[in-house]
């Protein structure tokens, strides 16, 4: 179930990110993604994983899902005419301290959520 909870988060990011261009709430959309994977994975394995292996596949299943979703921007910049590497790309379009923030936020409420 936190599959189904990554794939809603990494839908809504990209279209804030690819079609609206929207930068800072995609900090946000990072908080809620993490917060519904965890939700999701704790509704979905209760009884049937320790608390620790639900912790660990919420934070896996968050940090795959915003990789894809950010890498994703990234493609979809490259078919509009883009040229810039991925790193140049992502601190040039969102800052770097940015990025940082919804891989640490969205891991820290994944965490929390799954417990």
């Amino acid at each position: 179930m936190g599959v189904v909870g990554a794939a809603i988060g990494t839908a809504i990011y990209l279209v804030l990110a690819i079609v609206f261009s929207f930068s800072a709430g995609l900090i946000v959309v990072a908080i809620f993604t993490g917060r519904f994977i965890g939700l999701f994975v704790r509704a979905g394995a209760a009884g049937t994983l320790s608390s620790p292996a639900r912790v660990t596949l919420s934070v896996i299943i968050f940090l795959a899902a915003m990789t894809v979703a950010i890498v994703g921007t990234w493609l979809a910049a490259g078919l509009q005419g883009g040229v810039l590497p991925l790193g140049e790309y992502l601190d040039d379009a969102y800052g770097t301290p940015l990025i940082s923030l919804e891989y640490m936020l969205g891991t820290l409420l994944a965490w929390w959520s799954s417990r």
